[in-house]
């Protein structure tokens, strides 16, 4: 219940904040995100919060239908008290003028609180994102994750999220 308030919380946000729709820029987002954690394991599901800072530079950019790819970092924190610091990359791919689909991958260190083990500090991280862009290029939109460590330690149960998220554009710090 509270997932599904925060949820048109942040739609109903983004949409005053946001006008019309155009395709994205450059500038850098600051991305947050809240959702369930653990959504394929009942026993240990939770809330999740995450924020995001992805810079506009990017790399082999194919305009209008690749955005190419650029650095990304990362928090993520659960209702249970797990904490993940990552970075990574990520690319934009543009279907029309509004919608943006976003995968990200990268690695970083887990610490797992009360949460579900994940055998290790170290572990990956992958996302896709699926968005509607803004003229001012904000994003609202869903966003799926998986942390695991690809079997570096002896125990890999892995952890996906089901998250929404708000993509605010900033100026570039770099």
């Amino acid at each position: 219940m509270m997932v599904r308030g925060l949820a048109a919380a942040l739609v109903a946000l983004a949409l005053v904040i946001c006008g019309s729709p155009a395709v994205a820029g450059d500038k850098d987002l600051l991305i947050f995100m809240a959702g369930q954690s653990d959504i394929d394991d009942y026993d240990e599901e939770t809330f999740e919060g995450r924020i995001e800072f992805t810079s506009h530079y990017t790399d082999f950019a194919a305009e209008p239908f690749f955005g190419g790819f650029g650095a990304m970092l990362g928090l993520m924190v659960s209702g249970k008290g797990s904490v993940f610091g990552y970075g990574g990359t990520y690319a934009d791919i543009f279907l029309g003028d509004h919608i943006v689909i976003r995968p990200e991958g990268g690695g970083g260190g887990f610490v797992a609180g009360n949460s579900k083990d994940l055998g290790g500090v170290y572990q990956f991280h992958a996302a896709i994102t699926f968005a509607y862009v803004f003229e001012n290029e904000a994003r609202v939109g869903i966003t799926l994750t998986h942390i695991s460590n690809f079997s570096i330690h002896d125990s890999n149960p892995g952890l996906d999220s089901g998250l929404f998220s708000y993509s605010m554009p900033i100026d570039p710090l770099f």
